[in-house]
C-alpha cells in the first residue's frame, strides 16, 4: 500500500519501523488496545507491542473514545488582560496569578510580555496604543 503524501524512501522508513504503518485496524487490533488501555499500558509499548506509531496508537485510542486530547488554551479577553495587568501592578506574585486565572507561571509572563505591563508605565497602556486601559 503506498501513501500519497509520503516519497517512497519516507514510506518504506516507517513500514521499517512499524511493521503495520497504514494498514487498516482490524476488530480483534482494537479489542486489544482496549484491554490495554484499561490495564494502563503506556502508549509507548502500545505501539511497540501492536507494531504501530505512538501516533497510530493514539488516534484509534481517540477514535474509541479512550483518549480526550487537552484542550487548547482559552483565550485571553480583555477583562482578563485588564485583571492580569492590574493584579501584577498589585505586586501578586506569578504563583498567585497563575492560580487566578487558571494558567501556567509561563502564560502569565508571556501575556504580560505581549502587553509590556512589566516595562511600561500605567499612561503608557492607554487606549491610544491598543493596549488594555488601567482603570484605578
Amino acid at each position: 500500500m503506498k501513501s500519497f503524501f509520503l516519497s517512497p524512501e519516507q514510506f518504506a522508513d516507517l513500514k521499517s519501523r512499524y511493521a503495520k504503518f497504514n494498514e487498516p485496524w482490524t476488530a480483534e487490533e482494537a479489542e486489544e488496545l482496549r484491554q490495554m488501555a484499561a490495564d494502563g499500558v503506556t502508549r509507548a509499548d502500545m505501539a511497540a507491542q501492536l507494531g504501530r506509531s505512538p501516533n497510530a496508537i493514539k488516534m484509534k485510542l481517540q477514535s474509541l473514545g479512550l483518549y480526550v486530547p487537552k484542550p487548547a488554551a482559552k483565550p485571553w479577553t480583555p477583562e482578563d488582560e485588564h485583571t492580569l495587568v492590574k493584579l501584577y501592578r498589585d505586586g501578586i506574585s506569578f504563583a498567585e496569578l497563575a492560580a487566578v486565572f487558571g494558567r501556567t507561571e509561563g502564560a502569565i509572563l508571556r501575556r504580560l510580555i505581549l502587553l509590556r505591563a512589566a516595562i511600561l508605565p500605567d499612561s503608557a497602556l492607554g487606549e491610544a496604543s491598543g493596549e488594555v486601559p488601567i482603570a484605578e
